[in-house]
């Protein structure tokens, strides 16, 4: 079997993978990608917040992943039909761009930069260190065995980094609420502003636009709704909706011929985000609600600090453990915080007066940051601008 060499393995191809990537290979390190997909995930948020894209911009990345992109700087929330809160983003607002788009532009500047990419590559094993000092080696199913300074598992909440390391997990499902998602034509309600409906009966609704042409629609329903609503049909669906969604009703007629993907979401935590010198990033370290709208953006500012750390320790394996206690295992407690936000969401969303109390502006728009933000009632929403 071929035994190649590294400076820095990354397991997973997605937004984090990527572009802890691509900053390592700025710093000069050999980097290579294994990634089990035939290529770049397609699954993924399709929103960049305030926090996120400050950390592209730091990176000279804001200007080409805005570029096509959607901006929008408001989200109208609605409870049984009335409006309730408008909240504003600071800085420019958010970006929507689709998922894989986005991560499609970072791997294009990896491979510039020369990050290896292998695609369709599953990890055989991975050989961990007896005395806790991380990973030594990981065989691929292809034959082929990676020795790496340093391995970062950004593969998703079912990690092989994660398990190798022995770091536990701990998994909640939110069982009161089954979400599908669906791709539709851009109806001119959706085209003028994000509207997010929810209902006394645990219904919620998300419609906001792709581009100039597509949108898109979440659901959340209660688990026993489920199968007579989506296995018996279509019409179903639009009759519950009609109960509490009143501004976007122009979007009713495409959801029927809509093919609907269901989205099982969980809080995940763990213990640990290292082990000497493997760490972990992105989903496979911790997964919120996405009514906080934030993971990509944490996970952006994630990969910055690893980078940053592994960098620092430049081959130093017993200086790499050190940076990662000082530096990375304390993103867990900003990444609880924000966990802990999604769960109250969820919990109260159904009740408006509940859920108006739960709700953090400075949580949902600005992550990390302290700094004030508007929320108020908006009488003109702006029009859909591509940037």
């Amino acid at each position: 079997m071929a035994t190649t060499s590294c400076d820095v393995a990354i397991v997973g191809a997605g937004l984090g993978g990527c572009f802890l990537a691509l900053l390592l290979a700025r710093r000069g390190r050999s980097v290579v990608v294994i990634e089990q997909g035939p290529s770049i995930p397609a699954a993924g948020a399709d929103f960049l917040k305030p926090p996120g894209l400050r950390v592209l911009a730091r990176h000279g990345l804001a200007g080409l992943v805005a570029r096509h992109g959607l901006r929008r700087d408001l989200i109208r929330y609605y409870h049984d039909g009335d409006p309730i809160q408008d909240c504003r983003f600071p800085e420019g607002g958010f970006l929507i761009r689709p998922y894989r788009e986005l991560v499609e532009l970072i791997h294009a500047r990896c491979v510039a930069e020369g990050v290896e990419f292998r695609f369709g590559t599953a990890i055989g094993d991975i050989a961990v260190s007896g005395d806790g000092g991380g990973i030594e080696e990981l065989a691929l199913a292809d034959g082929t065995r990676l020795r790496a300074g340093a391995v970062v598992g950004a593969d998703g909440t079912r990690s092989a980094v994660r398990e190798a390391l022995g770091i536990g997990q701990l998994t909640l499902p939110y069982e009161r609420l089954v979400m599908r998602v669906t791709t539709v034509p851009l109806a001119a309600s959706v085209a003028r502003l994000n509207r997010l409906y929810f209902s006394s009966d645990g219904w919620l609704a998300y419609f906001y636009p792709l581009g100039p042409e597509q949108a898109r629609v979440f659901v959340g329903l209660p688990p026993e709704c489920d199968e007579e609503v989506f296995q018996d049909g279509i019409p179903t669906l639009a009759d519950e909706l009609k109960k509490f969604v009143t501004e976007s009703s122009d979007a009713f007629d495409s959801l029927q011929p809509a093919t609907w993907q269901r989205i099982k979401i969980s809080a995940m935590r763990v213990p640990a985000y290292h082990r000497g010198n493997a760490a972990l990033l992105g989903s496979a370290a911790f997964a919120c609600h996405p009514m906080t709208g934030m993971g990509m953006s944490y996970t952006l500012r994630d990969a910055e600090i690893l980078a940053d750390v592994i960098g620092a320790a430049d081959g130093d394996r017993e200086l790499l453990d050190r940076l990662m206690h000082l530096r990375y295992e304390p993103r867990r407690h900003a990444h609880r915080r924000l966990i802990d936000y999604g769960d109250a969401l969820a919990a109260t969303f159904h009740d408006r007066d509940a859920y108006l109390a739960a709700f953090r502006e400075d949580l949902h728009t600005q992550g990390e940051s302290t700094e004030p933000v508007v929320a108020a009632r908006v009488p003109a929403p702006p029009p859909l601008q591509p940037v």
